[in-house]
């Protein structure tokens, strides 16, 4: 059975250096499942730039706090501080609680640039109550006994500069109980980016809840959101904008290209369970450079490429992958994997900060630095570059001997039901429907950066030269020679990056010390072969 796995270690951005400009919360002190509420009479508190303000008196609170407690359980207001996530974005600890009205004042020259935007989920208080209304019945259940009531539950964002509104204000729906399909409904249960490109630059935010659920003193539904990574810098910008990551089909970096490619189409429109498949190009034209002779894969379909030298982890990115968007606004999406041995496949982090409540159609554009690890972020004859780094420590992977790359194909639609979800199980929205022959992500190249020259440099031999045993070791291989037509040849040891490590003549029966090796992976070498050993303490 062939398995995928997601590697998470990647996903909080902060990761890439944004934590400096991000309001991650990570760096306010909190003991395990606790939470600050302004009991201490300071008003509010700053993390990186931005100062959230808060009221306290007599016992009650509001505006924000902060918390790292993790209960998605409780129904009740002993338990105001847990986002429904059960954690901060990425995983992490610390988040953002907000009670009522609330008030962020950005600082430090932040209030002099655009403001990006945050991350926001619902609290557990909030996502319980919603389905199920409260056991005091003051709030009641969305979508009434027969789930049809029209109900929605609601965050307006406001920017204000120079004490004065601007005059768009940021709305984004955290339960939606108001389509005419009710499986549609919802209730915001992962950690979605809300955008505030809109309001450009601002001093400050103010933000305010609103319900359909409303009785004589104002709000049934708990007034209550959770929020993470606050002003989060964008990602990499397209190359119209001056991208500097996007790589050009001619640049030296490349060393070679991808020498198969097999491709299982899908569908033209994937609600369409028995419509037509993509059919535009052939397997073949996702080999070789990038000429402008692509395979289309269709909705949700597949791509798997080989490559005649493995791929390896080196400085930089490692490889990356070219479509043909004609004019980098239209961008049909692909996320990648890849497998040291075709079977085991690992998904590289990626996120998409593209609104995920407003279906793209067919003619829209898209912002690329909204799209991380999304391959198809950049325009014809430019690759998305990915770093092997950041899968490292997965143990179903040998990073310097990365034999496939898969792409899957974004199927672009937001119905939660069906949607391709990226990292943060947000939907990833592109275009949709795109019912046509050239559907879906449309693959041009594969190029390869770092190649593994070792590999290349040796066969795999049915016929194995050598018994090497125990493998893997902790401290010793024993290596018997099978073929004696290669005894007193050179046998060599290389580390997966190509350091020679051993060199000596062929004996027989040979030992080979590993006490003091590294954990990891090495080659044995013996003429035009090699075998993979692993020492292991």
């Amino acid at each position: 059975m062939k398995k995928i796995f997601t590697c998470l270690v990647f996903i909080v951005q902060s990761v890439y250096g944004f934590a400096q400009t991000t309001s991650t919360f990570e760096d306010l002190t909190l003991s395990p499942s606790s939470y600050w509420n302004g009991s201490d009479g300071s008003g509010g508190f700053t993390d990186v730039n931005a100062y959230f303000e808060n009221q306290y008196s007599d016992g009650y609170w509001e505006g924000f706090a902060y918390s790292n407690t993790t209960d998605i359980i409780t129904n009740d207001y002993s338990n105001q501080y847990s986002a429904y996530t059960g954690s901060g974005v990425g995983h992490s600890q610390n988040y953002a609680v907000s009670y009522g009205n609330s008030i962020v004042r950005l600082l430090n020259g932040a209030n002099t640039k655009p403001v990006t935007g945050f991350y926001v989920t619902n609290t557990t208080l909030t996502a319980l109550t919603i389905k199920n209304g409260d056991p005091y019945g003051f709030s009641k259940a969305f979508g009434g006994p027969s789930g049809n009531d029209q109900d929605w539950f609601q965050l307006a964002i406001t920017g204000y500069r120079n004490n004065a509104a601007i005059a768009d204000t940021v709305k984004i729906k955290l339960a939606d109980y108001t389509f005419s399909d009710n499986s549609k409904d919802y209730i915001l249960d992962t950690w979605r980016w809300v955008s505030l490109d809109s309001l450009g630059a601002v001093d400050s935010l103010i933000f305010i809840l609103s319900s359909t659920d409303n009785g004589s003193f104002g709000m049934n539904t708990p007034a209550y959101f959770a929020l993470d990574h606050f002003n989060e810098p964008l990602y990499d910008s397209s190359v119209a904008k001056g991208s500097t990551l996007a790589l050009y089909k001619t640049n030296s970096l490349f060393k070679s290209w991808a020498s198969t490619c097999t491709v299982t189409r899908g569908l033209q429109n994937f609600t369409v369970k028995s419509g037509p498949l993509a059919s535009v190009g052939v397997d073949t034209n996702g080999i070789g450079k990038p000429d402008g002779s692509i395979v289309s894969l269709g909705d949700s379909g597949v791509a798997v490429l080989e490559f005649a030298t493995p791929i390896k982890n080196g400085a930089g990115p490692d490889f990356a992958v070219f479509e043909n968007s004609f004019d980098g606004k239209f961008l049909e999406l692909a996320f990648v994997e890849v497998s040291s041995d075709g079977v085991n496949y690992v998904r590289f982090p990626a996120i998409s900060k593209t609104n995920a409540y407003t279906q793209l159609g067919n003619s829209a554009q898209m912002d690329a630095d909204l799209l991380y690890n999304l391959a198809g972020k950049y325009a014809a004859n430019y690759g998305t570059p990915f770093d092997l780094e950041e899968l490292k420590n997965n143990s179903l992977l040998d990073l310097n001997n990365i034999t496939h790359v898969k792409l899957i194909d974004v199927i672009g639609i937001i119905d939660l039901t069906i949607s391709s979800k990226d990292s943060l199980v947000n939907p990833v929205n592109d275009p949709f429907p795109t019912a046509f022959p050239s559907c879906g992500f449309d693959l041009d190249a594969v190029g390869v950066i770092n190649q593994n020259d070792l590999a290349t440099s040796v066969t795999k031999s049915s016929t194995p030269l050598l018994n090497i045993y125990p493998n893997p070791s902790a401290n010793q291989f024993n290596v018997s020679l099978l073929n004696q037509s290669y005894l007193g040849e050179q046998l060599s040891v290389f580390d997966a990056n190509g350091l020679l490590i051993v060199s000596k003549e062929i004996e027989a029966i040979n030992t080979i010390d590993a006490s003091a090796w590294h954990n990891g992976i090495y080659y044995i070498r013996l003429g035009n072969t090699a075998q993979k050993i692993i020492k292991i303490d």
